[in-house]
């Protein structure tokens, strides 16, 4: 990467949302001259430069040392092999089509289509940075400054240079990648812990619950609390303490109603003129006039998160869902104060910016209200890799937010059993949906309400399908954590297009499938089954190596395409021949101490060694940047036909909670039948070996965590 500036300015502003740092490691460089060209040489790219022309046509031409066919001839051209970047919102989307009007697929519509990212086909991007501002570079844009990248097809590479230069992908709260129950409805206290309890009693994990417009009166700009609905909103966010549940609540920033109690104290507090900020009502509720407040305007936001906002911190929410106007100022400022009134990680909803290639700062985008369909489902899957591909942690109404209207699709069960199913290898698993009055026709009472997010009203059948995508959601909980620390260290992404890992296959560049972190490929199921038995048949492409279908351990060669069936209870999802995958017992919610680790390792082929490096922390503070913490690798390594060995070296590192003793219960897939079997260097009786799926089972009672556990199979 390089950068171009005209004057004397040598670097940005300290004080930039943009540019979080430019102080990289010395690079080395030559500069020759010929004729009116100047060459610049460094270790990855050779730079030509003509100070008589335009450098943003033609003047400076870049090329990669490693690949000299790959260059970029004019910082101007048009990028047509870009892979995608952050949508702000999919509001009123069938798929990539935005309509004029919701619960109506027969207004007018126009094509919605995600926006070019930092990434390209090419090998090169050019970023332009204007004060707060990081962005792609177009013809005729104003600029201070421009940033060149190559990388060719190293997209790591690219990954590294971009966040190196803008800021990390902050770390999530764990709690933050389970469950999270969120719909439009007229929700009381009571009828929230009736259903976690429900949750509880099914066997389906869960960890957070979204308060939507229920926790206020009024409509839209409420903040006064409904004490009908909640008659003390402290003691009720200390019973979802108790029960392990976070609570977030939606509001609508940008604007307050005018008959607010508090409005005056607002309007004092922000420098506003009560009479000049005056703005007409919502569409729906002309009669209530509002008071607009500036999202960019840091006295009047922190006006209104220090009378509105904090004092529902206080009364024990523990995250927020932004559902109105917003900016990269206010993104900044909402992390900002809820991290310092808190001293917890933030989570925080928000609709994405557009224009800006900071959102990976303030990574979790929600996406608006999605018509209800399975075109939507795959667009939101697209919108999966696009965004990763920029950082976003992105969050999808699962199950869908509308109906589409008098004589549009009726949902079904199937459609929200696959779409959780995706959700469950999403970055956000959040089901939500609209308010079943204002759905086209209204449901009525006794009628089935077709937005429902609760599995258990859809029948045995989408129940039994939920209950395997959230408890593989949550087994899975060592493996994901671990894959946002190296999406925090590295840039690279929880969910990855396949062409983040196998650049140079033309397969590989798809949005119909991904890889999920280092070891897991994912294939969802986009389309109706056309068999009784809910059974669809999708093709996958598999990328080259071997593949265990994680269902039922089929092993197949890689670089083919392959056509699989799933019912219902499964879906299209491999491993990686040789993978190590830690994951974790059933639990009821994210925060419990993993006292017993399940390590489930994939017989390769052909000898080799595997190393999975388990990530651990609070899961909620700031500690981590202290170094409070705990790496522990773990090591597989297969002799063909020889042996088996897993190795689990002692935990470097410690945190607040770490548990100091660990079980074990250690599977390995398609392995002969080992003749014996040692724990360190003694022999092993606690396993089990099943002739009908080849899979040894071995048990191991706890053991002290920073000591060294060599289990050996002789075949």
């Amino acid at each position: 990467m390089f950068r171009i500036w005209k004057g004397d300015k040598l670097n940005p502003s300290a004080h930039d949302l943009s540019i979080i740092n430019y102080r990289f490691p010395k690079v080395f460089f030559s500069i020759k001259q010929h004729g009116a060209t100047y060459v610049i040489l460094t270790d990855s790219l050779l730079i030509w430069y003509n100070p008589h022309e335009d450098f943003t046509q033609g003047g400076i031409q870049v090329s990669l040392r490693r690949n000299p066919v790959m260059i970029l001839k004019r910082l101007d051209a048009q990028d047509t092999l870009n892979l995608g970047g952050v949508i702000p919102s999919l509001d009123n989307c069938n798929g990539d089509l935005k309509y004029a009007e919701q619960n109506n697929i027969h207004s007018k519509s126009h094509l919605h289509l995600i926006p070019d990212g930092i990434l390209s086909r090419r090998g090169f991007s050019v970023f332009r940075h204007t004060q707060d501002t990081l962005a792609l570079y177009n013809p005729g844009d104003r600029y201070e400054d421009l940033y060149v990248m190559g990388y060719g097809d190293d997209f790591r590479e690219a990954f590294h240079d971009f966040y190196r230069l803008s800021g990390k992908i902050p770390m999530l709260p764990k709690w933050s990648l389970g469950l999270i129950y969120s719909r439009w409805a007229d929700y009381t206290a009571n009828d929230y812990k009736h259903i976690v309890n429900k949750f509880r009693q099914e066997r389906i994990p869960i960890d957070a619950i979204v308060l939507d417009m229920c926790w206020h009166t009024n409509e839209w700009y409420g903040y006064q609390i409904d004490t009908c609905n909640f008659p003390d909103l402290k003691v009720f966010n200390l019973w979802a303490d108790s029960v392990h549940v976070e609570t977030g609540f939606n509001h609508h920033s940008g604007a307050i109603y005018a008959k607010d109690p508090h409005i005056m104290e607002f309007c004092r507090k922000a420098g506003i003129d009560y009479a000049k900020s005056l703005i007409p009502g919502m569409s729906w509720e002309p009669d209530k006039p509002d008071i607009h407040y500036d999202v960019k305007n840091k006295k009047q936001f922190k006006a209104f998160y220090d009378i509105y906002i904090s004092p529902l911190i206080k009364d024990g929410f523990d995250f927020l869902w932004v559902d109105g106007e917003n900016s990269i100022y206010s993104s900044e400022w909402y992390q900002k104060y809820l991290a310092q009134e808190t001293h917890k990680r933030t989570f925080i909803l928000n609709r994405l910016h557009a224009g800006v290639l900071c959102n990976h700062r303030y990574p979790v985008g929600f996406s608006g209200d999605t018509y209800i369909s399975w075109n939507t489902m795959a667009y939101c899957l697209e919108n999966n890799i696009a965004g990763s591909n920029n950082g976003v942690y992105w969050s999808h109404d699962i199950g869908g937010y509308m109906p589409q209207g008098l004589s549009g699709y009726i949902p079904t069960g199937e459609l929200f059993a696959r779409w959780l199913q995706l959700g469950a290898m999403s970055p956000v698993f959040r089901v939500h949906a609209k308010k079943a009055a204002y759905w086209t026709p209204p449901c009525k009472p006794g009628e089935f309400d077709f937005g429902s997010r609760l599995p258990w009203q859809w029948g045995d059948t989408v129940l039994r399908s939920a209950r395997v995508s959230i408890q593989l959601r949550y087994k899975l909980l060592p493996y994901i954590y671990t894959m946002t620390r190296i999406a925090h260290d590295t840039g690279m992404p929880l969910c990855r297009g396949l062409y983040l890992e196998y650049p140079q296959s033309g397969q590989a560049y798809r949005y119909d499938e991904y890889m999920f972190g280092n070891d897991f490929l994912v294939a969802p199921i986009l389309q109706a089954s056309s068999d009784k038995n809910d059974y669809t048949t999708r093709n996958v492409w598999l990328p080259q190596g071997n593949w265990y279908d994680f269902f039922n351990q089929t092993l197949y060669s890689g670089n083919q395409q392959i056509s699989v069936s799933k019912s219902l209870f499964q879906f299209p999802l491999f491993v990686k021949a040789g993978a190590i995958i830690p994951m974790s017992p059933y639990y009821s919610y994210s925060g419990v101490p993993l006292d017993t680790l399940l390590i489930y390792v994939y017989t390769p082929v052909k000898t080799g060694k595997t190393v999975f490096r388990l990530y651990e922390d609070d899961g909620i503070s700031f500690s981590y940047k202290k170094g409070a913490y705990r790496w522990t690798n773990l090591d597989y390594i297969y002799t063909n036909k020889v042996s088996q060995e897993i190795l689990i070296h002692p935990a470097k590192g410690n945190f607040k909670g770490s548990v100091k003793q660990r079980a074990y219960k250690i599977f390995v897939i398609n392995t002969p039948h080992p003749k014996s079997l040692r724990l360190n260097g003694k022999p092993c009786t606690s396993w089990s070996w099943d002739a009908a799926t080849k899979m040894l089972s071995i048990d191991i009672k706890q053991q002290d965590v920073h000591a060294d556990l060599i289990v050996e199979a002789n075949l």
